[in-house]
């Protein structure tokens, strides 16, 4: 399914079943808790997904960490639960790394635990934990204190990976926990300064446009910094993406309709990774330039937008604060297309001023999208879906706006077009809510304000 950060959760969840059928997925459900070379070898896969590998880097730190005075520690420590046991285990100075593998016969492989214990400190206990990292025991950041590195996988194909990093001080710090995904990474000296950033990808387009191998995953650097741990800082590290932006371009000027399996059968795929590309590596203008120069379909603007939206959404992005000259809209008319024929799948039409109801121009997006757009004007909240109906309906349709929880139907969303461009869109239910306009950069602005 459409795994993704945050508020895209709803959406790909939903398309699950979309997706079995649209991708073929080779992978298997682990029966053991995976090895750290196949691990490693799934982070590889990952990292290497959208066409060329990472520069080659200066090798690891190498720092020798000052580990705190050992104190006593328990011989037979209390277990996480009685059927698990020690797999791992690593003493570092005053603390204690375990990984504890669960025995009972009804585990699913993967539901190990990793805890962290050390005198005076409280106890961290790691769910899903798959290996300790073979950097455990290293100083990584250079504060003069050993590290450890915990690997974590959740089960499943592709999805999810996760990397946390403990500083084994004084006072034991989190000082890195990437978001649940599809990107592995490795600890690897860009600059050569003596630690350690850590290169990963971010996949939060992934089954949004196409399938699964198709999906772009732009390389993402993350590089320490003193009192806020690993953070996002991409751009400094611009060397990074000139493999991927010249190979890339190539891919982008050579796409054909549905040739990365998009789901619409154009060519988003082809060209957004190279979009992804430049905007990671801090180049908004390019991004824009290739986009409008390689993408020839009339939803060009409308793409863009929703490319901005997506990233300036992910923790692992960093904004560039330049501002690009992108000729947007100054509203859009959502319009639902039941009666226009076609493929009901993409329901929602996107109108310019101007455009006809039922344009064949006209964007039109699914209800997955709308749903998203929603959210952020506060029209839907977490929990909630829209649903097309009456089941089946050709035309006269509404949307109608789902309860998960329960499946109860809770409001109506009206995209009221009466009162002509640019229309309004609001929400019915107790009361009725205040009504929006969407703006061309898919941002929106209340009625009468």
């Amino acid at each position: 399914m459409r795994p993704i950060p945050t508020k895209y959760l709803l959406l790909l969840t939903s398309l699950s079943s979309i997706l079995l059928l649209s991708c073929l997925v080779t992978d298997l459900l682990p029966t053991a808790t995976p090895s750290p070379a196949d691990l490693r070898a799934e982070a590889t896969y990952t990292m290497t997904a959208t066409s060329t590998a990472v520069a080659t880097p200066t090798p690891d730190p190498t720092h020798t960490a000052t580990a705190p005075a050992p104190s006593p520690t328990p011989s037979t420590p209390e277990p996480p639960g009685e059927t698990y046991i020690i797999d791992q285990e690593r003493r570092i100075g005053e603390y204690v790394v375990r990984l504890w593998r669960n025995t009972a016969p009804e585990g699913i492989g993967y539901d190990n635990i990793a805890t962290i214990s050390g005198a005076g400190q409280p106890e961290v206990r790691v769910e899903f934990a798959a290996v300790l990292g073979e950097e455990t025991g290293t100083d990584l950041t250079g504060e003069g204190h050993p590290d450890a590195v915990i690997e974590v996988f959740t089960g499943g194909a592709h999805c999810c990976l996760s990397t946390i990093v403990y500083d084994l001080g004084p006072t034991l710090t989190k000082v890195l926990e990437t978001p649940l995904s599809n990107c592995g990474g490795s600890f690897q000296d860009l600059d050569g300064d003596g630690i350690a950033e850590y290169v990963t990808c971010d996949d939060l387009f992934a089954y949004v446009y196409c399938c699964y191998a198709g999906s772009p995953a732009p390389r993402v650097v993350l590089r320490y910094d003193p009192g806020s741990g690993y953070v996002p800082a991409s751009p400094q590290y611009g060397d990074i993406y000139a493999g991927p932006i010249g190979a890339d371009t190539e891919i982008a000027e050579n796409a054909e309709p549905g040739g990365r399996c998009e789901w619409d059968e154009t060519t988003r795929c082809g060209v957004l990774p190279l979009v992804l590309d430049l905007l990671y590596a801090g180049q908004d203008a390019q991004a824009w330039a290739e986009l409008d120069r390689l993408y020839p379909y009339p939803d060009v603007l409308l793409f863009w937008a929703e490319i901005v939206q997506a990233v300036s959404s992910s923790p692992l992005y960093v904004p560039s604060g330049a501002k690009v000259d992108v000729p947007y809209p100054p509203y859009y008319m959502l319009y639902l297309r039941s009666g226009c024929g076609g493929d009901m799948q993409y329901v929602v039409g996107v109108l310019g001023e101007g455009q006809p109801t039922c344009d064949q121009e006209m964007p039109r997006r699914d209800l997955y999208w709308l749903q998203i757009q929603l959210q952020d004007a506060g029209l839907l909240a977490e929990g909630e879906m829209l649903m097309l109906a009456p089941d089946g309906c050709p035309d006269a349709c509404r949307l109608d706006v789902i309860r998960i929880a329960d499946n109860a139907q809770v409001g109506i969303i009206r995209l009221d077009v009466q009162a002509g461009f640019p229309g309004e869109v609001y929400r019915i239910g107790e009361t009725e809510s205040a009504h929006w306009r969407l703006r061309g950069d898919l941002t929106w602005e209340r009625v009468g304000q």
